[in-house]
């Protein structure tokens, strides 16, 4: 909404300055001149806009593609399942081969090397993945088994869940058991070294 609104404010400065020009030079030139002159600052504006429009739509398509691969992964799902149900009371192992967790945390270790590309934001990724990420990062059993276990594997989810949970904080929203950010997991100086390297 903001960058439509941008967007039209963008627009209508320059068919403003676009009118500005044109009848300052009117005095110079002929009427079909300065119209000719108009057209062509409009056309530019115009194609500007589509442009804009066409990467926005390009987007979308893009996000719906990653949402689909991930709905459509059974792997994805039975993993899904298992972290959305886990007990945090007891924190117990899960029924999960180890192929499975990593091919979840895969598919958002790329989020990274997008958003690090300007390919995604966090902001496009939030609504959509979000709860889905945390699921499966703040899992103590997948920090046992994977996280925390060997943190140099997952520089990446590091650095991911850092800016997504400060983009979260900064929204306002929850976080799901952010007790168990990877950040309260390892001690100070191996974090810092992770997230350092991970940049």
């Amino acid at each position: 909404m903001r960058r439509r609104k941008r967007l039209i404010s963008f627009i209508v400065l320059v068919i403003v300055l676009a009118s500005f020009i044109v009848i300052n030079l009117m005095d110079k030139f002929d009427l079909i001149q300065c119209i000719s002159l108009f057209t062509a600052i409009l056309g530019v504006v115009l194609v500007a806009v589509e442009l804009f429009q066409s990467r926005k739509v390009a987007e979308a398509d893009f996000l719906a593609s990653l949402n689909n691969s991930f709905v459509t992964s059974e792997d994805y799902k039975a993993a899904y399942m298992m972290f959305e149900n886990y007990d945090f009371e007891n924190c117990p192992d899960l029924e999960l081969d180890n192929v499975h967790i990593s091919n979840y945390l895969t598919f958002f270790e790329t989020f990274q090397l997008l958003i690090e590309r300007g390919t995604l934001s966090i902001s496009m990724l939030n609504d959509l993945f979000g709860y889905r990420f945390f699921i499966a990062v703040h899992n103590p059993y997948v920090q046992r088994k994977k996280l925390v276990n060997s943190p140099d594997n997952f520089k990446n989810l590091y650095l991911l869940e850092k800016e997504w949970m400060a983009y979260r904080k900064k929204k306002g929203l929850p976080i799901f058991h952010e007790e168990y950010s990877l950040e309260k997991q390892l001690d100070e100086a191996t974090y810092k070294r992770i997230i350092s390297q991970a940049k």
